[in-house]
């Protein structure tokens, strides 16, 4: 019986302890990459000349602003370990920073599927609300580990290191598929 209580507690405590070091972070960069692959394939589906300069418009702004965003987190990780900074520290400034430019991104974002198909415009949607539910969740969940990093959370440096390599890679590639696409939009207007 003793036994019993004692692997029970045992059970219980570890499960805690890897509760406990679970983080808050809802990485949408997956999502991000393969709405921007669908744009960029499925162009002929929602071009029209009289929606072309909006088109262009719309993808370069949303470039421009992910861009922007992305180079940002590269170079707080880069500082982070760079400066060998430690956890637990918060950086409201910079954690606002990257807030506010994926607020940008997620208007950009906005623009762009009101100008797609039925199909593309759904998919936008469903990420944009993760977007912005995660922004809005008053710190009880992040984009990336980064940004709990910034939150003074208990963040390994390994998982800093994962989430700049991985999500900054993604990133990239979400921005190449949109330079893709707004030259398959710009030949279409010529």
């Amino acid at each position: 019986m003793v036994f019993r209580i004692l692997t029970l507690a045992i059970v219980l405590l570890s499960a805690t302890n890897s509760f406990a070091q679970t983080l808050p972070v809802v990485d949408v960069s997956m999502s991000l990459l393969n709405w921007t692959k669908h744009l960029d394939a499925d162009v002929d589906k929602y071009f029209t000349r009289e929606k072309g300069e909006e088109l262009n418009r719309s993808f370069e702004a949303l470039k421009r602003d992910l861009t922007t965003y992305m180079k940002t987190r590269k170079n707080l990780s880069d500082n982070i370990f760079r400066n060998n900074m430690a956890p637990g520290k918060k950086d409201p400034d910079n954690l606002e920073a990257l807030k506010t430019q994926m607020g940008d991104v997620i208007r950009q974002m906005r623009n762009v599927t009101d100008l797609t198909n039925n199909e593309l415009r759904a998919e936008g949607d469903r990420l944009n609300d993760k977007i912005f539910n995660v922004l809005n969740s008053d710190g009880t969940q992040f984009l990336s580990n980064l940004e709990a990093f910034l939150a003074g959370l208990d963040v390994s440096k390994r998982d800093l290191a994962l989430d700049a390599g991985v999500a900054y890679d993604r990133l990239q590639q979400s921005i190449s598929h949109l330079a893709s696409a707004l030259g398959k939009i710009n030949s279409k207007m010529k």
